[in-house]
């Protein structure tokens, strides 16, 4: 028998819990009303006893207080995050209104039950959640193997959000002096938050007299781009992808100041005292505001942290970062999405790009990398979209299969992933662009708006299977870290799109780094079966994650 807690605030006191069983809605138990003090204990026995999936709408309130004291939940589902999977997906069987994840719901908006969905905010009442399951389950798919597939992907973004409430809990270790020292050496002393640190507006003055413009403030866009235009540097704008094109002087002055000033501005004094407490770092994790399923952190620039600041990333004495990354993961997910045998054997091996270079498919690693890449993405010309055309001889089914979703997007229509994330038809607004070009001008630029729709929705099939691969690694990482009875001593600290990284003991390092490797084996297994492509990853273990990286 496997069991179903519904989890709901109790309007006469904290929480209430409604044990039934998953597939007859039969109840277990009578609903308990749980106060705040007994919700810890309740639930543990609950998890002990049931080990229930707990249907709950966020995991705030209800997360917090459970993680500090120390209980697992073993399996989840969070009807906000399935809702939005259920609104944006092509395989539901009935139009699902979305869930707005970017705005919290006061604990007094509550929706009219006789019209579920005339209200954009959901309450949090029992009544509320049971009702918000019951229309999700009813808008699954009849097709078996569809059904199976959202469902697995609804459980794993459940899964990923109990994950990321334990690694905002957690922290991510931090050397608070070493990153003071850091500051220090690149930007010199403190200053008030308004004024440039004295090696920043050292900086500043140089790249002003290298411009010959004085005065030059080179925070401003506007007017770096109107120096540099002065300067004889045709460039269209001062972002780094386009001025790293440049071997010049004054152009490396430039990217030097950039560097710094993102240092001062993302990573300051001001950010460490914010962000750090008790030297560890706690950003708040966000799921199922992007499209593709990635996720997004919520201010502190988790996702972004750059190469001198990993530095100061450090655990303390005795323990150790293991830090694990997907091996070459996007071909290796466009082998088992597109069937494409030949891909697939390809990536079977370790290293699918010295299998390229064996096959004479390429003559370096960084020509199999590129046109891997060209393939997958569309990109571009030159060396890399040579190297593409001979991959696309060789890999013909993975190429249609990327080409079928980029004609799809060109043409408005939606994509999804393997499991089913949806990504959504362009609006009524693309779509009238398209048709209305009267005119030169208007269809060029309806042309321009569909190969880049084309190139968005080409990328989107792989991207977002990728990040289902990803979850579903992280679910069985955690899974079995907690099986080994190592919950206390091991824990996963921190998450940036197919890298995960762990914190744990020195003696048990090598032991984790077995356990996160074969959790990678069953990620692949889970999603694609017996014929899943073979999914290494690479492990370093450090005390310091930019050794590691």
């Amino acid at each position: 028998m496997s069991a179903l807690a519904f989890l709901a605030s109790d309007p006469d006191g904290y929480a209430l819990i409604d044990l039934r069983d998953s597939d007859s809605a039969h109840p277990l138990r009578e609903v308990l009303s749980v106060s705040r003090e007994d919700f810890a204990q309740v639930v543990t026995w609950i998890e002990a006893e049931f080990e229930p999936r707990w249907a709950m709408l966020r995991t705030t309130p209800w997360m917090q207080p459970l993680i500090s004291a120390g209980v697992f939940l073993a399996k989840a589902y969070v009807l906000s995050l399935a809702q939005r999977i259920m609104h944006r997906t092509p395989l539901a069987a009935e139009q699902v209104e979305d869930f707005d994840l970017e705005r919290p719901v006061p604990a007094t908006d509550r929706f009219n039950q006789d019209a579920l969905f005339d209200t954009p905010a959901f309450g949090e009442s029992l009544e509320d959640v049971i009702a918000l399951y019951t229309q999700q389950r009813r808008a699954l798919p009849q097709d078996p193997a569809a059904r199976k597939r959202l469902e697995l992907l609804i459980h794993a973004e459940s899964v990923g959000a109990l994950i990321a409430c334990e690694m905002e809990h957690a922290g991510l270790s931090w050397d608070e002096a070493g990153h003071r020292a850091l500051l220090r050496e690149q930007l010199g002393e403190r200053v008030s938050e308004y004024a440039r640190p004295p090696k920043l507006a050292a900086k500043a003055q140089e790249l002003a007299a290298a411009l010959k413009t004085p005065g030059l403030n080179p925070d401003s866009p506007q007017e770096l781009l109107k120096a540099l235009h002065k300067a004889g540097f045709a460039v269209r704008s001062v972002r780094a992808w386009e001025l790293e094109q440049i071997s010049h002087p004054v152009i490396q002055q430039v990217m030097e100041y950039k560097k710094l000033s993102r240092l001062a501005s993302a990573h300051g004094d001001m950010w460490l005292e914010q962000w750090v407490k008790n030297g560890r770092f706690h950003p708040h994790y966000v799921l199922g505001t992007v499209v593709s399923g990635r996720w997004a952190a919520s201010g502190g620039g988790a996702l972004q942290l750059p190469h001198a600041i990993r530095q100061v990333v450090r655990t303390g004495p005795g323990r150790t970062f293991v830090v694990a990354d997907g091996r070459q993961l996007e071909p290796r997910i466009l082998a088992a999405i597109s069937n494409d045998q030949q891909l697939q054997q390809a990536g079977q091996q370790d290293d699918l790009y010295q299998w390229l270079l064996d096959a004479k498919l390429v003559s370096t690693r960084q020509d199999a990398k590129l046109g891997m890449l060209s393939v997958i993405y569309g990109g571009g010309g030159g060396a890399s979209g040579t190297v593409g055309a001979a991959l696309t001889k060789s890999f013909p089914t993975a190429m249609r299969f990327v080409e079928q979703a980029a004609l799809a997007g060109q043409q408005g229509e939606g994509v999804r992933s393997f499991l089913g994330r949806g990504c959504p038809p362009a609006d009524e607004q693309w779509m009238r662009a398209q048709r209305d070009t009267a005119d030169e001008a208007s269809q060029r630029s309806a042309d321009a708006a569909a190969r880049a729709r084309g190139r968005f929705t080409r990328n989107f099939v792989v991207q977002a299977t990728a990040a289902e691969w990803a979850l579903v690694w992280m679910g069985h990482a955690r899974h079995l870290i907690h099986q080994a009875g190592w919950g206390r001593d091991c824990q996963q600290v921190f998450f940036v799109h197919d890298e995960l990284v762990f914190e744990c003991p020195e003696e048990l390092a090598e032991q984790l780094q077995r356990l996160i490797q074969h959790a990678a084996l069953l990620a692949g297994r889970t999603l694609f079966g017996a014929a899943s492509p073979h999914f290494p990853v690479s492990v370093a273990i450090s005390a310091n994650y930019g050794d590691a990286k």
